[in-house]
């Protein structure tokens, strides 16, 4: 066993990772972040939003930028929105971080065991990870969450009172569309013109989702259900 040392609140521990064979492709410390950090998920008290997808470890796979499958057996996983890395866990308590070039691809299961996709696209951001909502033979429809920090700022100067008294992680979402042939991402909004216009090569079968589907929102699920029918 080797031992990678990882920094957390300040504080310098141990986390200890399995060195397999690279002719496997099994997680190695060749894909550990240097300098790796290890994340509390739980918030300090009255925090409102979280840093992380998830409030627990979850399970999960990851492929390389090849498209092979690394082998992390024995990891838990979570995903920083803020700082755009992939967690892995051994002992849910501390975590490493994953190079993106070993973790290209990866997918998340949520509570309900639901798949949830993450692909890096540095022309969308370089920093973070789309969640993939659509894919298949014409198009891929990504989501980009991106998290802010903002410190508690309540002020009272005894006559009026303004800010907050808490800490709080936002979130803020892009949508983008690319054909799947080639071509940059367009960002797009989620209302009607706008996805209308993003996949006018496709009006017919767009006005028809949209028929079909005229009491829902238009939100993630509709986006990415429209997606599914676009690329059968």
């Amino acid at each position: 066993m080797k031992k990678i040392a990882v920094v957390t609140l300040g504080l310098s521990i141990a986390v200890s990772v399995a060195v397999k064979a690279q002719n496997n492709n099994s997680l190695s410390t060749t894909g550990i972040t240097s300098g790796g950090m290890a994340y509390n998920l739980t918030n300090k008290e009255d925090t409102k939003g979280s840093q992380f997808l998830f409030d627990t470890w979850v399970k999960g796979s990851m492929a390389d930028a090849k498209g092979n499958a690394v082998n992390a057996d024995g990891y838990s996983f979570n995903y920083d929105k803020l700082g755009g890395a992939l967690l892995l866990s051994q002992d849910k308590q501390t975590a490493i971080a994953v190079d993106k070039d070993r973790a290209r691809t990866f997918i998340l299961y949520d509570k309900a065991d639901k798949a949830l996709k993450f692909e890096y696209v540095p022309v969308i951001d370089a920093k973070l990870y789309c969640e993939v909502l659509s894919a298949g033979a014409k198009y891929k429809i990504y989501k980009l969450t991106k998290t802010k920090f903002i410190k508690a700022d309540y002020k009272n100067d005894g006559i009026s009172s303004s800010g907050n008294k808490y800490d709080e992680f936002t979130d803020e979402f892009g949508y983008y569309v690319a054909d799947a042939k080639g071509g940059a991402p367009q960002k797009i909004s989620l209302k009607n013109k706008a996805i209308k216009q993003a996949f006018a090569a496709d009006a017919d079968k767009v006005k028809a989702y949209f028929d079909a589907h005229k009491d829902d929102k238009i939100n993630d699920a509709f986006l990415a259900g429209l997606g599914d029918a676009l690329n059968q």
